[in-house]
């Protein structure tokens, strides 16, 4: 179909279905007043009327560095934590929603004749809806940081739930409409945001990429047509009896214990690999990482190029310190093994799922939660041992040795996770007395809400937030809500504060002279019930004393708001800030630590992208680093059961305080990494200097 003459309406219209719907997805999510909505759009279409009124744009190079200087320039440094924020959601909800987005960008780039159009400047790509959050922010005027982020992030989960619809919306408008996508083809620029650290699920071909670099390096070679970019026969600039021999010596290596024996090697060896033997035939002492040059191997061949990177892999995993040394010394072992797959087989550096690379993979999976200083008489590390002494005796040209290898680590991973699994069942009481007071803290919330919309002073807000939120948890947890014990504690806090308005007439104040004694009796023992001092006791009911004598005197009681942003968004929207704090919970001889926060926090809009199985480390609140297992995530409150029996770890996290570290780069899901790639990450960064 051809695009309509109308191109102009076509794009009013379009640019309308988009602020309505994105005006809808914010409203359902509750999050956000009128004012803080109507805020957003503008922005959006502020963008969207830029972004389609451009006929040409630079590069997204030039895109960011505009962008870069403009947010640089004059903002101070909460301004620019709150740019990067934005720009970190930008890049994922671009990753979340790439299929439905991308066909929108592919109409917008015919109905704007604009083949050179990036992704980036969609006009309803998430680079505009990041520019409309920035203008509500502006709107609502300076208020704490910590607040900002907070909303941003529920923000951002209600966005990754609702977009993929909305774009699917226009799209759906737009083909009607006959506007047709463009090819791919004849695009010009596809360059867009990229998330910082995608982390081990979005990786690029970092061994590929190790290699070109390491090319780079080779003289007069690195621009060659004819320079392979991967070991293999097929590529070989050594004859095939050279390549035999050397095989055959390396073997002999291997049985004889790779690079601690003596043996006598014959003038055609020595004469191919020099570097190889000391002048008495004794190989060195220590096991050491074997390169091309060492092997006497011309740089010019294939084989020296497959060496060499699989040489600075190694030198990579050994000087890993969170590696336990118990592993390096097994991946040591295999060296010889590995180098001759490198050398015949190129599959080994594109291919992710190669047999030899999946059982590097599974060791280091293996060792996951071991302590770095781990024996090898750990049963463990002994049966890691078992397995590269038996691949090493293996005819391993032929990919079933390391299948069968990889098959026999799958067993171990699978033998021990049931291991965990079957330690976890003590703890599972525990996980459901804190599930219990999750119920409790949120049918609690809604009666809290209540009172607070009455719009107390301050002190008196503070005391309902936090002793009168115990009092209730505490009673609902007892009794239930059903109960007349619960009933007399919403009263108590309604009688409070009415004893705090202002009385019109004398039979007000004789009524407020008469219950007061009554009221205050109750309040004590309510404060008793929930353990506040007697300090904070005394000077909580010192500050109602006069509250409830301008009461008396019937003066208003005076109201400061010390949020900037009141009256922006709904009431309640902000939960307690408070900072995760350690506990302990026991049930006779079992232990659990929990990780979580003194007043509840609801659990993040957006599900973990953890999984039971997953290993996880994460930071506890003194710094510590710690690495444990996902045995169970409760399906209401998300709140993870981490179990680590090797560090007697066994511990219950509240899912907001993992969402935040993820989101940050302090926790990390171990088990989704892969060994043989991170290693070849690192030798990038080594090669390259980043």
């Amino acid at each position: 179909m051809a695009v309509q003459s109308d191109s102009f309406h076509l794009l009013s219209d379009t640019r309308a279905l988009f602020l309505k719907h994105l005006g809808a997805l914010l409203q359902d999510s509750g999050l956000l007043s009128a004012p803080a909505i109507q805020a957003i759009q503008d922005g959006a279409a502020a963008y969207f009327d830029e972004m389609a009124s451009t006929s040409r744009r630079g590069t997204f190079a030039e895109e960011v560095d505009g962008l870069t200087a403009s947010r640089i320039t004059l903002v101070g440094e909460e301004d620019l934590e709150l740019g990067i924020r934005l720009d970190d959601m930008s890049a994922r909800l671009f990753e979340s929603t790439g299929g439905s987005l991308w066909r929108t960008h592919l109409r917008f780039v015919t109905l704007l004749k604009r083949p050179d159009l990036p992704k980036s400047a969609n006009p309803v790509g998430p680079k505009g809806i990041a520019q409309g959050l920035t203008a509500m922010f502006a709107a609502a005027g300076a208020f704490a940081i910590d607040n900002k982020l907070e909303l941003l992030d529920r923000i951002e989960a209600s966005l990754l739930e609702g977009l993929p619809a909305l774009y699917a919306e226009i799209n759906d408008f737009m083909d009607r409409k006959g506007i047709d996508a463009a090819q791919p083809t004849i695009i010009g620029s596809q360059d867009s945001p990229t998330t910082p650290d995608a982390g081990p699920g979005v990786r690029e071909n970092a061994l590929l990429a190790l290699q070109q670099s390491l090319l780079a390096r080779v003289p007069g070679l690195a621009d060659s047509p004819q320079m392979p970019v991967s070991g293999g026969a097929a590529a070989s600039l050594l004859n095939q009896a050279t390549l035999e021999r050397l095989v055959s010596r390396l073997d002999e290596l291997d049985r004889q214990g790779a690079f601690d024996q003596k043996f006598a090697p014959t003038r055609t060896a020595e004469g191919m690999i020099p570097a190889l033997f000391t002048p008495d035939g004794d190989f060195p002492s220590q096991p050491k990482v074997l390169k091309s040059a060492q092997l006497g191997i011309p740089t010019t061949a294939g084989e020296s190029l497959a060496i060499d990177t699989l040489a600075m892999i190694f030198e990579s995993i050994f000087a890993n310190p969170a590696l336990p040394d118990t592993l390096k010394a097994v991946i040591s072992s295999l060296q010889i093994t590995l180098l001759k797959v490198a050398m015949k087989d190129s599959s080994l550096f594109a291919n992710e799922q190669h047999p030899a690379r999946l059982v590097i993979d599974r060791m280091g999976q293996a060792v996951l939660g071991l302590p770095s200083d781990v024996s090898a008489r750990h049963p463990m590390c002994a049966r890691l041992f078992e397995i590269a002494t038996r691949l090493r005796s293996e005819n391993t040209s032929d990919m079933a040795a390391f299948e069968k290898a990889g098959a026999q680590l799958n067993t171990l991973l699978a033998e021990r996770g049931a291991t965990i699994v079957e330690a976890t069942k003590p703890y599972l009481p525990l996980i459901e007395q804190l599930e219990r007071c999750d119920d409790a803290a949120s049918q609690v919330r809604p009666a809290i809400e209540k009172f607070i919309a009455t719009n107390p002073p301050k002190v008196i807000r503070n005391f309902i937030e936090q002793s009168g939120s115990r009092l209730l948890q505490a009673v609902w947890l007892d009794h239930g809500e059903q109960s007349s014990e619960w009933q007399e504690s919403l009263a108590l806090i309604d009688d409070l504060l009415w004893t705090i308005q202002p009385k019109a007439d004398s039979d007000e104040r004789k009524t407020l002279a008469r219950r007061l004694p009554d009221i205050l009796k109750r309040l004590r023992a309510g404060m008793k019930r929930v353990g506040l001092s007697p300090e904070a006791e005394s000077a909580f009911l010192d500050e109602c004393f006069e509250l409830q004598t301008r009461a008396l005197r019937a003066l208003p009681a005076a109201v400061v708001s010390d949020d900037p942003s009141a009256g922006f968004f709904p009431s309640g929207i902000f939960a307690p800030a408070s900072a995760p704090i350690s506990g302990e919970l026991r049930v006779g001889e079992a232990v659990l630590a929990t990780l979580d926060f003194a007043e509840f926090q609801p659990a993040p809009a957006r599900h973990l992208p953890c999984k039971e199985g997953d290993w996880l480390e994460f930071l506890m609140p003194g710094g510590e680093k710690r690495v444990a297992r996902v045995c169970h995530i409760s399906p209401t409150s998300q709140r993870m059961l981490l179990i680590n029996p090797d560090s007697a770890l066994a511990m219950a996290v509240h899912p907001a305080i993992l969402d935040r570290q993820l989101r940050d780069g302090e926790a990390h899901i171990s088990s989704a990494s892969s060994l043989f790639e991170t290693a070849a990450s690192a030798a990038l960064r080594q090669t390259t200097g980043g």
